[in-house]
């Protein structure tokens, strides 16, 4: 995908805002997450301002502030290109970004990007002592509903840092409530990976749900996710909701296409 960004640096920085353009290679899964008026987390090199890189699993500290982001965009004018055309090294200062429209606007942030480990590891895998967990969270202030773009997934990894693990066997998501639990001693292809779901299709999902499955005016809604059943098969999600008329469903596969409904039965 191609994006262009504003880039603000903060005001210690000395630097005036400026855009860039920039290719990168999205996840399929992820390109919902990129919207209008959407905020993203990105890496930027300070004395090559055009390596700017977008951070596509930020930890849920930058996930909050990219939420709390209220960024205007620079003019076209101020453009910067690599006079090389080359690529330069990357530092670890991060970006918080707002969509507007074709452009990403960015505010600059120092800290930490990533949390604690070897950059180049891949996903943590769980514990070897094996051990059994559950925990849960409510959300509450304004725009608590976890249907508010990218509250889900931030969500999600506050409960994977509490659990010290991100790998579960089932995942609960209400309007104000997500739980998980898990069991360490189970094998990958068993459990759940928290930050591979769909979380930004998610909204959609319940949207469907609710207005197609017969339910006129639904009084709960509730995710459920569970490991897929092995043979390649990747985890599965079901929509609940309830009302007057009853309950109804619809299933859906780890890349948020619904596979299956089940309305309310008519009497």
């Amino acid at each position: 995908m191609t994006f262009r960004l504003t880039v603000a640096p903060e005001p210690e920085d000395e630097r005036p805002a400026y855009r860039v353009k920039i290719s990168q290679s999205i996840n399929l899964v992820d390109i919902p997450a990129y919207r209008p008026r959407g905020i993203a987390v990105v890496e930027y090199h300070p004395e090559k301002p055009w390596d700017v890189r977008i951070v596509t699993r930020p930890t849920p500290e930058w996930s909050r502030r990219a939420e709390e982001a209220e960024i205007d965009s620079a003019p076209e004018s101020t453009l910067v290109r690599d006079p090389d055309g080359g690529t330069g090294a990357w530092c670890l200062l991060v970006l918080v970004g707002l969509l507007a429209g074709a452009a990403l606007v960015v505010l600059v942030f120092r800290g930490e990007l990533f949390v604690s480990g070897d950059a180049g590891d891949g996903p943590a895998k769980p514990s070897s002592a094996s051990r059994t967990f559950s925990t849960s969270t409510t959300v509450s202030g304004p725009s608590s509903s976890l249907l508010t773009f990218g509250r889900m997934r931030v969500t999600a990894m506050e409960l994977e840092a509490r659990v010290d693990s991100a790998y579960v066997t089932a995942i609960t998501i209400e309007d104000h409530r997500m739980a998980v639990r898990g069991d360490s001693a189970l094998p990958p292809a068993e459990t759940v990976h928290l930050q591979s779901l769909p979380y930004e299709l998610f909204p959609g999902l319940v949207r469907e749900a609710r207005t197609t499955l017969g339910v006129r005016e639904p009084e709960s809604w509730r995710i459920d996710v569970t490991p897929g059943t092995g043979g390649g098969v990747g985890p599965r999600g079901r929509v609940t909701v309830s009302g007057e008329e009853g309950t109804a469903h619809l299933d859906a596969d780890a890349a948020g296409r619904v596979t299956d409904r089940r309305a309310v039965e008519v009497s």
